[in-house]
């Protein structure tokens, strides 16, 4: 308590499959009991969907799947509920990326800025978090779940500097998210195979312009 300033914590990671929240629940029990901050859908899935209601967890009301645009009215109330678990010594868990990557393999999406404004006013600490593989767990468009392997990563807590805003503050957790994961073993060979890919490609071009200015020479 005495290091986020009366339990004021919020859990912040990267997003990548629908059993992301399973994975990082299994990972913080027992050291963390968080209030989610899910997508309204999943409070309708059988048996989960009353864990979800039951909890107390927080709901954002998505327009389309798949979209960031939310139904109008509803993200005020839900904002003024997670200030209010805050100040309560009730910690969040939350993703800033919004919604699942499109993109599993590529580079984190752009954080979304509510929840940085948040720890900012509440004087919150965030508890950054990486995941990297659980897309193979349970892939995006399918009900069914393979078999993975999943690297999950805890970083050193991350608090406002003074005078920091929330789009600096958000900058460096997502630099800290991005760096944990990177370090994960199933990500070090994927970035060393795209690496390996490049410099084959540029060797190539760098060949075919060598050949193509001496034929000019030549000429």
């Amino acid at each position: 308590d005495k290091d986020t300033n009366g339990g004021k914590i919020i859990l912040m990671m990267n997003h990548l499959s629908n059993c992301d929240p399973w994975i990082c629940s299994y990972a913080m029990n027992p050291y963390l009991s968080l209030k989610w901050i899910t997508k309204d859908g999943n409070a309708k899935i059988p048996i989960a969907g009353g864990c979800v209601r039951n909890s107390g967890d927080l709901l954002v009301h998505f327009v389309q799947k798949g979209r960031f645009d939310v139904h109008k009215g509803t993200t005020g109330p839900m904002m003024l509920k997670a200030r209010a678990y805050l100040d309560r010594g009730m910690g969040l868990a939350v993703y800033p990326e919004a919604i699942r990557n499109l993109n599993p393999k590529g580079p984190l999406s752009e954080f979304k800025l509510g929840f940085f404004m948040m720890a900012i006013e509440a004087g919150a600490t965030i508890i950054p978090m990486a995941l990297s593989g659980s897309e193979n767990a349970w892939p995006r468009g399918t009900w069914m779940f393979n078999t993975a392997t999943i690297y999950v990563s805890w970083g050193e807590l991350i608090k406002p500097h003074a005078g920091e805003t929330a789009e600096q503050l958000r900058d460096r957790v997502s630099a800290t998210i991005s760096a944990m994961r990177d370090s994960h073993p199933d990500r070090k060979a994927y970035l060393e195979q795209v690496r390996k890919e490049v410099d084959e490609k540029a060797t190539e071009i760098t060949e075919s312009l060598s050949a193509h200015n001496s034929a000019l020479a030549a000429a």
